[in-house]
């Protein structure tokens, strides 16, 4: 497996206080993976060490020549232009990219997220959904190989978590994208190959999937909501249903059920 990022006997303290405490980890190319652990475990600041705008204490993280980009919690924290096609172009143009480059690259990103219609809108102007998506488009504008998602659905109605989590399956799974979501949510990390939990600064469990992560270590870490999906995904699970889709599984239920002469 070609690896994307990995961290060895990786360490940091703010002021003094220990905050992650030497992790290992090793993401393969074209993973998801998926981080959960309670507020202040250290995730947010996991996520800074590997987009390189921290620097561990000791250890050593190698992303191998890959590109970082990291999207926030909050889109708006990381618009920084009035029109959605010169927010784009912004990390490409200080790439010192020719004109023609930029252009393409501001395409492609746009088609990658499905937003080619926004081009020209104000950014002042589109739904917290949209806003997350084009802060998509200018992190693939800058030819990410990782995309690493700090709670990037926090600020999102219910439709814009939708199709923010659809666009973020749809780059790891067509794309080759590589995913490192952070959530306290387990429902927006039902498309994670792995999921980490990260607790007092160590990751202490790491299961494939959410189904698994949920039968392994429960819901009782502090901090994690499983949402109403997972605990009907581990009701079907414990019938012997395991389906990607929801509908699917309820026929299956269905089935089973007894049949009642009418």
């Amino acid at each position: 497996m070609i690896r994307a990022v990995t961290l060895e006997g990786v360490s940091l303290a703010y002021g003094g206080r220990p905050v992650l405490d030497n992790i290992d980890l090793i993401i393969n190319k074209g993973a998801y993976y998926g981080v959960v652990g309670p507020n202040g475990s250290g995730k947010t600041t996991l996520a800074y060490l590997m987009a390189g705008i921290l620097t561990p204490d000791s250890g050593r993280i190698d992303t191998h020549g890959h590109r970082i980009g990291l999207v926030l919690a909050n889109p708006e924290n990381q618009i920084v232009s009035l029109v959605v096609e010169e927010d784009i172009a912004f990390g490409p143009e200080n790439l010192n990219l020719p004109p023609r480059e930029i252009r393409r690259r501001i395409d492609e990103a746009l088609s990658l997220t499905h937003c080619s219609e926004l081009r020209l809108a104000l950014t002042s102007a589109i739904s917290g959904g949209q806003l997350a998506k084009v802060v998509f488009a200018g992190q693939l504008a800058m030819d990410t190989d990782v995309l690493i998602l700090d709670e990037g659905t926090a600020m999102l109605d219910p439709e814009s978590r939708a199709i923010f989590l659809a666009t973020v399956r749809e780059l790891n799974r067509e794309h080759g994208k590589t995913v490192i979501h952070i959530s306290h949510r387990l429902d927006d990390l039902q498309a994670a190959h792995t999921v980490l939990a990260l607790v007092s600064g160590r990751i202490i469990h790491a299961a494939p999937g959410v189904i698994a992560f949920i039968q392994a270590c429960g819901t009782d870490i502090p901090g994690i909501e499983p949402g109403a999906q997972l605990h009907y995904r581990n009701f079907l699970a414990g019938e012997g249903i395991e389906t990607p889709s929801l509908e699917e599984g309820t026929r299956q239920m269905a089935d089973k059920l007894p049949r009642r002469n009418t």
